[in-house]
């Protein structure tokens, strides 16, 4: 009776460790700004400038890249606090989206504001916002960004 556990015992563990090495192959690489501006050149997109920079918005570290000529920061945070409320600071405020819908600031002699295109994602503790005129572009950058 002992002998069958002990052998039931090391065949479910041959079996564990016969199948750990395809379940770490399995398990995603972590994210890294090497592994961004590589999937970024893999997915066909011109980058012509991709550099480290000092970091700011409370971010561990930054970098800035020119990407047929959209501009895109990438921040990598340490806290998920810092990068929820970051993130959050991407998107419009329902008062400004009320002002813009409205016209309101318009209607007082305020000149019409020009809204630089923005897209942005969160993938992990990266956070990527990308600049630009061509819309399409950025929508290419926001998809290789979450492909990476």
């Amino acid at each position: 009776m002992e002998t069958e556990k002990l052998v039931k015992l090391l065949i479910g563990l041959g079996v564990v460790l016969a199948a750990l090495p395809f379940a770490l192959k399995l398990m995603p690489k972590p994210m890294t700004f090497e592994r961004v501006q590589a999937g970024l050149t893999k997915a066909g997109l011109p980058v012509e400038s991709f550099e480290m920079t000092t970091p700011s918005n409370e971010s561990a570290a930054t970098a800035g890249a020119r990407i047929g000529g959209a501009g895109v920061t990438i921040y990598q945070y340490d806290d998920e606090g810092k990068i929820a409320r970051y993130t959050e600071y991407q998107k419009t405020d329902p008062g400004t989206a009320i002002v813009a819908q409205w016209n309101l600031a318009e209607s007082l002699g305020a000149a019409k504001p020009k809204q630089t295109p923005t897209r942005y994602a969160r993938r992990g503790m990266f956070l990527i916002v990308a600049m630009g005129e061509d819309v399409a572009l950025l929508e290419r950058i926001i998809a290789a960004f979450k492909a990476a």
